[in-house]
């Protein structure tokens, strides 16, 4: 029985020819293809001419693999044993043409695949080369900007002391509005470019989710009655006192949504609401809602608005912006395992709202009780009696140095020597005996976090203890993170407030003293 089968399935792709010494066919059993009897085996086909050389050939048998031979029927792909026989030659053809294009089929695709695979290598490599230059340019552009800018703010706090007219102190209101509008932009390139890189860290902490609240009411309430809207603000009693998150982060995603609102809405009332979804043992969720009476957003705009650099202002207002608020917020909440829903109608208005998912106090500490920041501001500011301190200034870019120095002379609180180089900073450290010493971290020759180390590895205490407050133009969170461990007590990111720089120095050089 298995001989049968075997010679069914065998024989059934192999077909034995015999031609003589002139090639003359002799006998086929053509199960292949039709050979008739005394024909040529040279006029079947070209290839077959090279059977003469085999005659001549010293060898018994020579075999041939993946033979095409287009035939007057069908076209074949085979394999060839020709052995020499007496009186001729015994070709022994295996038709493998379904084999043959079956592999083609597969090295095709394969090769497909590995073209695929390698185009979309270097399409990745493309693109991250290209968030490589983007992130470098925003931090370059982000580092330029910020030390004229730090100059014009502060040169603007300096006019805004000085004696003014009507007329120029409404135009120095102006200036105090763009410049805040020009750090917020670059603020928001930061932390677009900090999201996108995945260098934005959150910073988890205990804080007043009330205060909170009533900050945002006050503010928001005060720019709504500006443009002359409404402004509703509906707090619930059941919330927690005291929450952990990164505040700051959240503070800036409902301070964009909010923005948003008032930016987009004409007429009519914004409601911004914080809301209890549930509480269970010592976490609570949070709904955070903000709807306004705006001009509203079309749907097929609902996924466009959350892309950089895209402004609702594209569907029919013309109002500016840079396009990154909603963004941003879409980003920090991905971050915070949430995300912005939208329900919107055109020339109706829109809501946008967000749950999160927090840990809260159980029972409230009397020490989580703090002032506010404002009233804490004030009490820094008005503490300037006492001995002058004395003060270096390390700067090497002349503009904001000669607003700094203006600034702290002003005070009346310093003696302050300057200094541009980094090189010269140790040489006037050993020399003298400095109080405090306000350092730019970007220097010529030697940069402030290295020379922060130097000071601190000094066998000297009244040298190693200098309290050193970094400025830097870099805001990534890796450079603040750098001028710290180098050992700065703080670090400011330009531009800043004159009440921050006068405040941050006044308290470290207070706690320095005790």
């Amino acid at each position: 029985m298995l001989d049968h089968y075997r010679r069914e399935f065998t024989n059934k792709n192999i077909q034995f020819i015999f031609v003589d010494q002139k090639g003359v066919v002799q006998e086929s059993d053509d199960e292949v293809f039709s050979v008739q009897t005394g024909s040529s085996i040279f006029e079947l086909h070209p290839f077959f001419e090279s059977l003469e050389g085999i005659f001549e050939s010293p060898e018994n048998e020579v075999d041939f693999y993946c033979v095409h031979l287009p035939l007057k029927e069908n076209v074949f792909t085979v394999d060839l044993k020709i052995a020499k026989k007496e009186g001729g030659l015994l070709l022994i053809i295996y038709d493998l043409t379904k084999h043959y294009n079956t592999y083609q089929s597969v090295t095709q695709v394969r090769n497909e695949s590995v073209i695929k695979t390698e185009l979309t290598v270097i399409k990745n490599q493309e693109l991250e080369e290209r968030e490589r230059f983007k992130n470098r340019f925003i931090q370059n552009f982000s580092h330029e900007l910020r030390n004229p800018l730090t100059s014009i703010m502060a040169i603007t706090n300096i006019l805004e002391e000085t004696k003014l007219d009507t007329e120029q102190s409404q135009m120095l209101q102006f200036l105090k509005a763009s410049n805040a509008n020009l750090k917020q932009l670059l603020e928001d390139i930061l932390s677009i470019s900090m999201i996108d890189t995945g260098k934005l860290d959150l910073v988890q902490k205990m804080f007043d989710l009330k205060q909170f609240f009533d900050l945002l009411e006050f503010t928001y309430k005060a720019k709504a009655k500006e443009k002359g809207l409404n402004f509703n603000a509906d707090w619930d009693e059941k919330l927690p006192k005291f929450v952990e998150g990164d505040r700051l982060r959240i503070f800036q995603v409902v301070t964009n949504l909010l923005d948003n609102a008032i930016k987009y809405t004409e007429t009519g009332t914004i409601t911004f609401s914080l809301k209890l979804n549930q509480k269970r043992a010592n976490r609570v969720s949070l709904r955070f809602q903000i709807k306004d009476s705006g001009i509203g957003i079309a749907n097929e705009n609902l996924e466009v608005i959350f892309e950089s650099f895209n402004q609702l202002g594209a569907i029919g207002n013309t109002s500016s912006g840079s396009g990154l608020g909603l963004a941003i917020a879409s980003g920090l909440l991905n971050l915070m395992e949430s995300e912005i829903k939208v329900n919107s109608t055109v020339g109706q208005g829109s809501e946008f709202y967000f749950d999160l998912h927090l840990k809260f106090q159980l029972l409230t500490s009397p020490d989580a009780k703090k002032s506010s920041p404002k009233s804490h501001k004030k009490q820094e500011l008005k503490k300037t009696e006492g001995p002058k301190s004395k003060l270096l200034l390390v700067e090497d870019d002349l503009q904001v140095q000669t607003t700094l120095f203006k600034i702290l002379l002003g005070t009346g609180r310093f003696h302050i020597d300057v200094v541009y180089d980094g090189a010269l900073v140790l040489q006037e450290v050993v020399s003298s005996n400095y109080d405090i010493i306000v350092m730019d971290v970007n220097l010529p020759n030697l940069s402030g976090d290295q020379i922060t180390k130097l000071i601190r590895e000094f066998p000297f205490n009244n040298v190693k203890t200098i309290p050193i407050i970094g400025i830097t133009a870099d805001g990534y969170q890796e450079n603040i993170d750098k001028c710290r461990k180098a050992g700065m007590n703080k670090v400011l990111i330009k531009p800043f407030e004159k009440e921050d720089f006068l405040n941050s120095i006044y308290k470290i050089l207070r706690n320095s003293k005790r």
